[in-house]
């Protein structure tokens, strides 16, 4: 690929002046030789590499595709233009898609309080047990959740590792809860009335928000993309668990069972990613 630094021109609701955030999506053909080159050139280029991410397999969504992610800081809009004109580029990127977006992390104080909380965490993972049943997840179909043999294959990763769980999402207009007496736009379903409650409940069980933001306007590259990411999306959130199996405890956290229905009724679609640095 030619340049896979987005023309400034496509940017909308920016100052000049302000520092763009943009998140990458990669399909190399030599992951590990290619990603060590890119990351090279936007160091030559003063570009801050905030996260990196080596990209497992897909938790939510089809066919496991992207490599590698990543979020870069340019200093400024006229930054991003200079870097556009000099170019980067690499024939071992197949794929790629680049959105520009804007951070939304929780107020630190927030924050810390949440981790003030943790011990209670940590008692609740160990005397609770486990009491959803994933075994009637169906082998497709869903946009807002894994299918069996996703789960069954994250359920059954041992790694020590850190897990980085990349979500794109977006939500419905008007949320489509069961109850039809219930009238909430999809955006206060999820992000608040569910959003609010996982964001503690990650906390709590020893995990942290490494990323959120907003997504503005379109994709500002899409080449070769999957079905799967192409198209806007309204939101990003990428979390942190100590290790995979991590994820399995927040149904353990008080009021995260019951926030579930907000999540179904407000979620349109998402594509998650497990990833690892």
């Amino acid at each position: 690929m030619n340049n896979i630094i987005p023309n400034p021109i496509k940017l909308t609701d920016t100052e000049i002046t302000n520092k763009v955030i943009l998140f990458y999506l990669f399909k190399f053909s030599k992951t590990v030789e290619t990603s060590k080159i890119i990351k090279q050139e936007f160091d030559n280029q003063n570009i801050k590499c905030l996260h990196w991410f080596n990209c497992q397999y897909n938790f939510i969504g089809e066919d496991d595709f992207w490599s590698n992610s990543a979020l870069l800081e340019f200093e400024s809009i006229d930054h991003l233009g200079k870097v556009f004109i000099k170019k980067i580029g690499n024939s071992d990127i197949q794929a790629l898609q680049v959105f520009n977006l804007t951070p939304k992390l929780p107020p630190k104080i927030i924050v810390y309080l949440f981790k003030l909380l943790r011990p209670i965490g940590y008692l609740l993972d160990c005397l609770i047990k486990n009491e959803i049943d994933y075994s009637k997840l169906s082998n497709s179909g869903s946009k807002i959740l894994p299918n069996k043999k996703q789960n069954n294959r994250f359920k059954n990763n041992n790694s020590k590792e850190k897990a980085y769980m990349i979500n794109l999402l977006k939500a419905f207009e008007i949320a489509k809860y069961k109850d039809k007496n219930i009238i909430k736009s999809g955006r206060e379903a999820y992000y608040e009335k569910y959003g609010t409650v996982a964001f503690r409940s990650v906390i709590l069980t020893g995990g942290n928000f490494t990323f959120a933001g907003r997504f503005i306007g379109n994709p500002l590259i899409e080449y070769n993309a999957p079905n799967d990411t192409k198209g806007n999306w309204q939101a990003l959130g990428i979390i942190e668990y100590s290790n995979p199996k991590k994820l399995y405890s927040l149904e353990k956290m008080p009021g995260y069972k019951k926030s579930l229905k907000h999540r179904d009724a407000g979620l349109e679609r998402t594509f998650n990613i497990y990833s690892i640095k």
